[in-house]
Formats: structure tokens, sequence, C-alpha cells
């Protein structure tokens, strides 16, 4: 007789979450038996089969993302892509569809963050490439990154060391929050913040 997992037991050998294999069973992705007492069990040929899928699937999707139209304009977004590009060309990642957003990455309402997620989930994609994690979000990674082994996926980051075209983007990322914090306290309107908005910036173009 064939030996049978529980969901947990599945979930750890395929390195995907229990709720993952119960979507999955759902989806009629993967073939699930029932016990007569109606719990999931899942014979242990089909955990070798999807393994067998997931090591020769390397299909990927890039996320690019700069925080300003400046940025974009200094050709920032357009080197990111290429590096991920050949970081997925140099790793056998093979990649269906690129998406980019010129964000704050404080900013979730990022409308090519979420389709990059809604395509990932329906069509089960296995990697996510970016160049640095806050690239995909300035806060709330582990959400997203538990969100993504939900959807059987896995964050891949291309880039360990910091870039200045990072840095620029971390210093307009926290100009963004302070400029909101001003915004909430004195008033969008307020001399006062017009005057500390002015500030900022201007001490980022020195800089």
């Amino acid at each position: 007789m064939e030996e049978l997992l529980t969901p947990k037991e599945a979930g750890k050998l395929l390195d995907v979450s229990t709720r993952t294999i119960q979507r999955w069973d759902k989806e009629g992705l993967i073939r699930v038996i029932r016990t007569p007492k109606g719990r999931r069990r899942i014979p242990k040929s089909e955990v070798l089969r999807l393994l067998r899928e997931k090591l020769n699937d390397r299909r990927a999707v890039i996320y690019a993302r700069v925080s300003s139209q400046r940025q974009d304009r200094d050709g920032n977004l357009k080197r990111q892509k290429e590096r991920l590009l050949k970081f997925a060309e140099e790793n056998n990642y093979e990649v269906v569809k690129m998406f980019q957003d010129v964000a704050s990455g404080i900013n979730d309402k990022r409308k090519n963050f979420w389709k990059m997620l809604s395509y990932v989930k329906e069509n089960g994609i296995p990697y996510v490439i970016v160049e640095f994690p806050d690239r995909l979000t300035r806060f709330g990674l582990s959400f997203v990154e538990k969100l993504l082994e939900e959807y059987g996926a896995k964050l891949v980051v291309a880039e360990k060391k910091m870039s200045k075209d990072k840095m620029e983007e971390l210093v307009e990322d926290l100009i963004t929050i302070i400029t909101s914090f001003t915004a909430r306290i004195y008033g969008a309107r307020s001399q006062k913040f017009k005057k500390v908005k002015k500030l900022l910036e201007e001490d980022f173009e020195g800089s």
C-alpha cells in the first residue's frame, strides 16, 4: 500500500505551507485522498511528481522599481531591469514576464506590484526576482514573502551590496515619509509645510 502523507508533511517536503497544499487541492493541482473522517492525505508518489516538476520549473517574473520619475529619466530603472535579466540568465531562470513601477516603496497602491502578485498566483510562478528586498516593499516584507509562499512562490534577491541608486531611493522614500507626517501636522497648504518640503528637496538635490 502506498505511503500517505499529511498536508503538513507534504508541505515540508515541497517547501510550501499547509494552506498552500489545501489551496492546491481545491484548485485540482494536487491529488488528494480523503480518510473516512474527511481528512486530507497526499500520496507520496504525488509529492515526488510535484518535486520533479518543481526542480525543472525555473519560470520567474521580475519586479523592478524606482522611487521617482527623475530616477526613471536618469536610466536607473532601465539599468535595474538589465541587471535583473542578466542575473536570471546566469542563474538559469526563465523570465516569463516583467513588472515595473515608478513609485515609492512605501506606496501600497502600486498598480503593477499587485498585478505581479496576481500573475504569480494565477500562473503558479515559482520565483519572483528583485534586485533588493525593498524594491518589492519598504515595509512589511515578511508579509509579502508569506503571501508568496501561500502562492507556492519564492522571493529571489539578486544583489547583496547597497548601490548608489539604492541609497538615492532610500533618501527619496525618507523624504516622502517626513513630508507626509509634516503635512498631517501642519496641513498640506500651510507655509510651514511648504518650507519644510522645500528644504528637504534642496538638501537632497545638493547631496
